[in-house]
């Protein structure tokens, strides 16, 4: 039968020969049944954690080695293990201060004729000396060590915005992020946190799902960084870990509370601009054609996991896609920029239906009782758009590519028309292009992150319009 020993960090172990220099033995653990006491107090002195080492735990195969008892064994004096120290890392402390007081000494050591042997206590007394400044040492070495893997420095996050735009990679911040430096230290400023690394914060705007010290020592810069380089190139999560230095756990947690602050943050702002701004800044062959149409409309489509419940997978499968996936709205302005993005919405659903449940129809008619549209101003969608008359019911008309009639040509006027619509209406294809890019919703959404992806879809679809415009006026 293999023994191995149950104290601290020991690995004697009588498969190993090796580890059993010097006579080592191994002594019984107290049995739980019959000496519960003594086998809690044996538990406690090996220091190991409750899960490695607890009372349902103990058996017959449970020893401590004669290497942890005062003399190699149990004694009447000294029946028990010496403590164990978790927590030191490699150090292990030699508690073998001396258990012998000087007057032990001189009871265990008289001469027959009840007489001290000076010259042998004196040694004794010695080793005493010289096992008191070992263990001195060894504790202040412990002290040191968890000082330094305790006391917070610059060097724990050496993963910076800076140490990534200065290293020899170019672009490398770009690739992680999706942004240059300055467009982050845009970014920076315009969620409330230090735009330089020099800049100090002591109050962060994020409110935390979950507060360790870890949290409270890492600079927001960096969680920032850390949150973008999930959302651009969506690292594993241990990677990330690795990266910053930090436990797996505390990367989930900055990285769901960043989520939730941005959405918040982003949802505040009012995207849809005033139909002047819109003229204003429209790309000159577009105000030529339609003028007077300001919003781009189109769906779009992610793949997720295939869900367990053969309800969900009715209602999430796409004929389109021949996929389980979501589903949602999207509406740009002539340069490609999103102004509206609707929640997700399972994959079976129809253009049409999305367009009546996701509240656009609520939107636009906001904007025309406060000016920002007019009766008679247009959108753009494709013939797949089902919504002809839901528009005209709002005041608002629909350009979208004519329909071709059974067993006849389609007119010069409609290929014409169908032309110019096709060309401009591309901008918001590759609108949703540009938001796919950030690859944590590019690829199949697994289903442990549906909790709040769409917190994340609509984080990703607002981040993009950080990005440079996809027409310049």
């Amino acid at each position: 039968m293999v023994k191995r020993c149950a104290w601290g960090i020991c690995n004697t172990d009588s498969h190993f020969p090796e580890r059993l220099e010097g006579g080592v033995r191994f002594f019984p653990f107290p049995k739980p049944k019959s000496n519960p006491e003594k086998c809690r107090l044996w538990i406690k002195l090996c220091g190991r954690p409750h899960s490695q080492l607890n009372p349902s735990r103990i058996n017959k195969h449970s020893f401590v080695c004669s290497k942890h008892f005062v003399n190699g064994e149990p004694s009447p004096d000294f029946p028990n293990p010496v403590p164990a120290i978790p927590g030191e890392g490699s150090l292990i402390l030699i508690i073998s201060l001396c258990f012998y007081t000087e007057n032990q000494i001189n009871t265990e050591y008289p001469n027959q004729d009840g007489t001290e042997d000076q010259d042998e206590v004196n040694q004794l007394k010695r080793q005493l000396a010289a096992k008191e400044k070992e263990n001195a040492l060894l504790r202040e070495e412990i002290q040191t060590y968890q000082h330094i893997h305790t006391t917070p420095t610059q060097t724990h996050y050496p993963l910076t915005p800076e140490t990534i735009s200065n290293c020899n990679v170019p672009k490398y911040l770009k690739y992680c992020t999706g942004y240059s430096y300055d467009k982050f230290n845009k970014l920076c400023a315009f969620f409330r946190i230090p735009s330089t690394a020099t800049n100090t914060q002591t109050r962060s705007p994020v409110t935390y799902h979950r507060v360790d010290q870890q949290i409270n020592l890492m600079p927001l810069r960096q969680q920032f960084l850390l949150v973008l380089m999930k959302l651009r190139q969506n690292f594993d999560l241990k990677e990330l870990a690795f990266k910053f230095q930090i436990p797996e756990r505390t990367v989930s947690t900055v990285l769901n509370s960043w989520i939730d602050f941005m959405y918040g943050r982003l949802g505040n702002m009012s995207v849809w601009p005033h139909r002047d701004s819109i003229t204003e800044n429209m790309p000159d062959n577009y105000r030529e054609e339609f003028p007077s149409t300001f919003a781009i409309l189109d769906c779009t489509e992610i793949k997720t996991e295939k869900p367990t419940s053969l309800l969900l997978q009715s209602q999430t499968y796409s004929n389109y896609k021949s996929a389980n996936t979501l589903k949602c709205l999207i509406a740009c302005d002539p340069r490609g920029a999103i102004i509206f993005v609707s929640t997700l919405y399972t994959g079976s659903i129809s253009d049409q239906e999305l367009f009546r449940k996701c509240g656009i129809k609520d939107l636009l008619r906001g904007l025309l009782q406060c000016g920002y549209l007019k009766p008679g101003d247009g959108l753009m969608a494709d013939k797949g758009f089902l919504i002809d008359k839901d528009v005209k019911d709002l005041g608002l008309n629909l350009n979208m590519p004519p329909f071709a009639k059974s067993n006849s040509q389609m007119p010069a006027t409609d290929v014409e028309k169908t032309k110019k619509i096709a060309k401009h209406r591309v901008h918001v294809e590759r609108a949703i292009a540009k938001v796919k890019k950030f690859k944590i919703v590019s690829g199949r959404i697994p289903n442990v992150r549906l909790g709040n992806i769409n917190q994340v879809w609509f984080v990703v679809c607002m981040l993009s319009n950080f990005q440079p415009n996809i027409i310049k006026a």
